[in-house]
Order: C-alpha cells, then sequence, then structure tokens
C-alpha cells in the first residue's frame, strides 16, 4: 500500500475539481499546471536547502555527509512522492 506525497495528492485534488468544471476545463487546466509548477520549486528549493546544510559535514567526515545525504533526501522524496 502506498502513502501519497504532496504531488500525488494535490493531483488528486485537481482531477476532482477538473470532473466538476468540465466546463471551464481549460483554466482548470492551467491552474493545475500552475500549482504543480509551484509545488515542484517548492520542492527543488527544499531539497537544495537540505543538500547545501549537509555540504557542512563534508569537511568533517565524508561518511557522516554521504549518510546525512541519503537521509534528507529519503525525507524530502517520502514527503513529496510518499512512502511506497
Amino acid at each position: 500500500m502506498t502513502v501519497e506525497g504532496k504531488i500525488d495528492l494535490l493531483i488528486k485534488q485537481k482531477r476532482v475539481f477538473l470532473k466538476a468544471a468540465v466546463k471551464d476545463y481549460s483554466a482548470g487546466g492551467n491552474d493545475m499546471l500552475d500549482d504543480i509548477e509551484a509545488l515542484l520549486e517548492e520542492a527543488k528549493g527544499e531539497i537544495t536547502k537540505r543538500l547545501e546544510l549537509a555540504s557542512v559535514l563534508k569537511e568533517e567526515s565524508e561518511t557522516a555527509w554521504l549518510k546525512e545525504c541519503l537521509l534528507a533526501f529519503d525525507e524530502w522524496f517520502e514527503k513529496w512522492f510518499g512512502k511506497t
């Protein structure tokens, strides 16, 4: 069973909206694309910040840096794409 991430939830919400607003399909579709684009920018900024923070550890220990990078990515991926 999968647990949905933020992007999957947004897409499901937009599908429900579009089904209810068939007459205004193009406007709804454009809104959906805008929302997804904004979420992708947020996700990109979040992972970039987490990896930049982890880079401080690289000078101390390559192993600690790698562990922090993997942890940051795993948490980020689960938040944005869900857990399978």
